[in-house]
């Protein structure tokens, strides 16, 4: 009888540990599906970046009728547009910032361009960049940003300049 019992107790312990390996085993597993799936997120966050990167300087509300650049002109009514219809754009950009700066040759104001400066005598060299879309999530977890030179163009004096176009997208 006293065999019987250890022997249900023996069976019983290595059900136990059993078990225990298991649940730790699909934890483990668990745990490292989740980090993988995270880090697909990641790589799948920055390859849609890069292609938006890629299109953003093509877009016709933006692109230059001849050549291949951005009309810094209408970028002030582009993003004033993008502000009135962003249901239609937080769809199609999501959480991004897109940004226009210029960089050759160096400018003396680094501020934000607005309605204000471009209106002055002084434009294109008051201002250092243009912020076209923003839309931040409420919690940022992690920021991947990708830039690439593009070509300015400034019809008001007839010129072009070496411009970066910068896209921030928040996972």
């Amino acid at each position: 009888m006293k065999r019987g019992q250890i022997e249900i107790n023996e069976t019983l312990m290595v059900l136990f540990v059993i078990v225990v390996i298991i649940i730790v085993g699909m934890f483990v597993y668990f745990r490292f599906s989740l980090a993988n799936v995270e880090r697909l997120g990641s790589e799948l966050s920055e390859e849609e970046s890069t292609i938006l990167l890629a299109s953003a300087s093509a877009l016709q509300e933006i692109r230059c009728s001849e050549d291949e650049c951005v009309d810094t002109s209408k970028f002030i009514p582009f993003a004033d547009y993008i502000k009135k219809d962003n249901k239609y754009y937080n769809k199609l950009l999501g959480y991004k910032k897109i940004v226009f700066e210029q960089v050759y040759p160096d400018v003396q104001g680094q501020g934000e361009c607005n309605l204000g400066l471009y209106s002055q005598e002084d434009y294109p060299e008051n201002c250092g960049y243009w912020v076209l879309y923003d839309n931040k999530p409420q919690k940022i977890g992690q920021k991947i940003t990708i830039s690439t030179f593009i070509s300015l163009y400034f019809p008001e004096i007839n010129e072009h300049r070496i411009g970066r176009l910068e896209v921030t997208a928040y996972v």
